[in-house]
């Protein structure tokens, strides 16, 4: 059986029946602004991408719905970059300051001025001149040391300038007294509200007596070697004062 063939092809490669069209019917309708119609059994050697309902080679992304290619952050809520500064309000930090300076709390504050430490870097605080010592050779202060200064130094317990604790024969305040007078440069001890009675060099002392270096005060189970600072050879400035 003989197949009659009437296809033929148009200049631009489509394929198309010659008994039922007279020229290419896919070049006419595109010509003419249609969608062009596919007959059956006809198709282009090489269809392009595209037409009606399709997609371009390359479709942008985009369009009713979609995104931009590149979309930028941005919403109602969020800034790309928002500057921080402190608020009037206080513990906020918002708004359009660049940069938050430095600054102290004011519980950290220092206002301590220069000077104010009692006897310390140039204070104005009055140094009272160191002027003896007694130091402990005997009880239980064995070892310790105890400034003297201008004027009365009260011994005691607990209480006093000189305060010898834990030997109970001492009294809790002013047992005794030991007195420097700047004028002369002279040192002395006595009795003072204390009921037991003290001692110099083993001798008693109801009365006040003078004090030479190295003499030992006891009292109760103590003894106090005296050691004087002030003495023929030395002697602080008393600019008016009688006991330093």
């Amino acid at each position: 059986m003989e197949i009659n063939t009437t296809m033929a092809i148009c200049p631009k490669g489509h394929s198309y029946d010659t008994a039922k069209y007279k020229a290419c019917p896919i070049c006419g309708a595109r010509a003419a602004g249609r969608a062009s119609t596919i007959p059956t059994g006809g198709f282009t050697a090489t269809e392009p991408v595209g037409g009606a309902g399709g997609f371009t080679a390359t479709e942008p992304v985009g369009g009713a719905g979609g995104f931009g290619a590149t979309e930028p952050v941005q919403n109602a809520a969020f800034g790309r970059t928002e500057p921080v500064s402190h608020s009037a309000a206080g513990g906020a930090y918002r708004g359009a300051g660049s940069t938050i300076p430095a600054q102290e709390p004011d519980r950290f504050v220092n206002t301590m001025s220069a000077g104010s430490i009692s006897g310390g870097m140039g204070g104005t605080e009055r140094i009272d001149p160191v002027v003896g010592w007694l130091v402990c050779i005997e009880g239980p202060c064995r070892g310790q040391d105890f400034r003297l200064h201008g004027g009365y130094n009260y011994i005691g317990r607990s209480v006093g300038d000189v305060c010898i604790s834990g030997d109970l024969q001492i009294s809790n305040e002013r047992h005794a007294v030991v007195a420097y007078y700047g004028k002369n440069r002279t040192f002395y001890v006595g009795p003072a509200d204390g009921k037991n009675i003290i001692e110099v060099n083993d001798a008693p002392v109801i009365n006040a007596t003078s004090l030479q270096s190295y003499d030992v005060i006891t009292l109760g189970s103590t003894q106090l070697l005296f050691v004087p600072l002030c003495c023929e050879k030395f002697g602080w400035p008393t600019e008016g004062a009688a006991n330093v």
